[in-house]
């Protein structure tokens, strides 16, 4: 029975990864590995497969019996990454004993594969696990992975389970502290998740309007980054909360308590709204002092705003040794200011070999390493331009389109067909011949770029792709509408927002708030 209880928490939680897992499964599967046995063990469970009870019954008679014997590092010893995992965490989340907690919670400090998304899996396992243990004391050690869990595919759900703890929001009340620190990034992760597939029942059960009141009442006296990053979010649920209220079903209960935490940050929202349109300007003022985390987690957050701030960010990028250029050019990505243009076409030209690299034979996969030295974002620097209209960014983004690396060719592709070409003739022909390229990716992002330029077979492969039987590829075209802001299909995500489906019409509604926004922020 406790097996089929912590199920009911973890399988629709599961269920929900469906299509966020699209957009990691459809690159592994075109790059040639197989998924591992353990993914498509899960994958299995989340499609409706049941958990073997027999096995975990055996596993816990087995552990139980060591347990009582003493032999507790046995007992994780035995703890193996692999199809059993599963068995083993649920066999000792039931035993439920100090020594079964505290052997879980060493499991997450353990690196289990180098397959990220089967990592995924096992610490959502685990984070699943100690949450049906109630153990508070378990909090300090699901935080200590929130700096990694922001990487790994499916961190959201990780991070969902972490704040549903009784205790989570007290560590959002040390918000200087490194748990506090952790705390804000795991509620950012969870609330992000909320646009991504994490089931709206987070809301209620994780008390998201009571723990954000909260957090504003002991926010910072300056402003904070995270806080930012987290009221971003929020502002972004609030849009979305009619959307989300229809996937939780007819239940009174589920509705009242949903209800009651949305009204909790509707309240906030003014605040808010006044706090993010002051916080870019001191963040600015701060980051050329910061130390290096924070600087990190400034730019961050300006590009999540999408700040006009590009002449602030060249002043940083023109230190020697600026650790975060990456970011930086991220930041760049939003600026209109012409300088900034400039400034990017002379930063390239100075630091790749442009002509050189685009007279080699294109390749169709990526080299194992990166053909540019870590110092030398190129490809960030490529789509940074996507906002700088004029004649020499589209010679220079055509040319890079030939480049030999697929991964530099992306980036130059689709960066083109956000304004309405200088060089038409020249952009449309590097667009066509990108949509022969030996590269998936390259095809993808031109025709992105000539949908975004109105160009109808383009449309129309698009449109085939919304109406497609099936559903993996459904949602995979719902992801590229939204990413490469194809509002010229709008009026097929609007048919889509009210598909029978309900994953369907959610995903649709979410592509459309995205698209939105992007406009909005245009």
């Amino acid at each position: 029975m406790a097996a089929v209880l912590i199920m009911a928490v973890l399988l629709p939680m599961l269920m929900a990864a469906a299509y966020l897992l699209g957009r990691h499964l459809q690159r592994r599967l075109h790059q040639g590995p197989e998924l591992s046995a353990v993914t498509r063990q899960h994958i299995d469970l989340f499609q409706g497969g049941q958990l073997n009870e027999a096995v975990v019954e055996a596993a816990k008679v087995r552990f139980r019996d060591m347990l009582e014997r003493g032999e507790v590092a046995a007992v994780e010893a035995s703890l193996r990454p692999g199809m059993s995992y599963v068995f083993q965490v649920r066999a000792l989340a039931e035993i439920g004993t100090d020594d079964a907690g505290r052997i879980l919670e060493r499991q997450l400090q353990r690196r289990l594969t180098d397959d990220q998304l089967e990592q995924s899996w096992y610490w959502i396992d685990l984070a699943s696990s100690l949450r049906s243990l109630h153990r508070e004391e378990s909090l300090p050690h699901l935080l200590r992975c929130a700096e990694e869990a922001g990487e790994i595919p499916l961190g959201h759900f990780f991070a969902a389970e972490t704040i549903c703890f009784l205790g989570f929001s007290g560590y959002l009340h040390q918000p200087d502290s490194p748990l506090g620190r952790a705390a804000l990034r795991m509620m950012h992760r969870a609330l992000e998740g909320l646009r991504f597939g994490v089931p709206a029942q987070l809301i209620a059960e994780a008390r998201l309007g009571e723990i954000i009141e909260r957090l504003w009442d002991h926010r910072p006296e300056s402003v904070c980054p995270q806080f930012v990053r987290v009221a971003t979010e929020t502002l972004r649920l609030l849009r979305r909360e009619g959307h989300l209220k229809t996937l939780l079903g007819d239940e009174l209960s589920d509705l009242e308590a949903f209800d009651w935490q949305m009204s909790r940050l509707f309240s906030l929202e003014p605040v808010l709204t006044d706090y993010l349109a002051e916080a870019p300007g001191h963040m600015l003022k701060r980051l050329p002092l910061a130390p290096d985390q924070e600087q990190k987690e400034i730019l961050v957050a300006l590009a999540d705003l999408r700040v006009e701030a590009g002449l602030e960010i060249i002043g940083l990028l023109k230190r020697q040794s600026f650790p975060h250029q990456e970011l930086a050019f991220a930041v760049l990505a939003c600026s209109r200011e012409p300088q900034v243009g400039r400034w990017l076409r002379s930063w390239i030209q100075r630091h790749v070999p442009v002509t050189r690299r685009s007279q080699k034979r294109r390749r169709p996969i990526a080299p194992r390493k990166p053909s540019l030295p870590a110092n030398v974002p190129y490809q960030a620097a490529l789509r940074a331009l996507r906002n700088q209209p004029a004649e020499e960014t589209e010679r220079l983004l055509c040319q890079a389109a030939a480049d030999w690396d697929p991964t530099c060719r992306v980036a130059a592709v689709s960066s083109l067909g956000w304004w309405e070409p200088l060089r038409r003739p020249a952009v449309i022909e590097c667009l066509n011949e990108a949509r022969r390229d030996p590269n998936s990716e390259v095809r993808q992002a031109a025709r992105a770029a000539l949908a975004r330029l109105g160009e109808r077979q383009a449309l129309q492969w698009f449109r085939q792709a919304l109406t497609a039987d099936n559903s993996q590829n459904l949602h995979e075209a719902l992801q590229v509408v939204a990413g490469e802001g194809l509002t010229l299909l709008w009026p097929d995500l609007d048919r889509l927002a009210d598909a029978e489906d309900p994953d369907v019409a959610q995903h649709a509604r979410e592509a459309l708030e995205r698209l939105s926004e992007s406009m909005e922020k245009s």
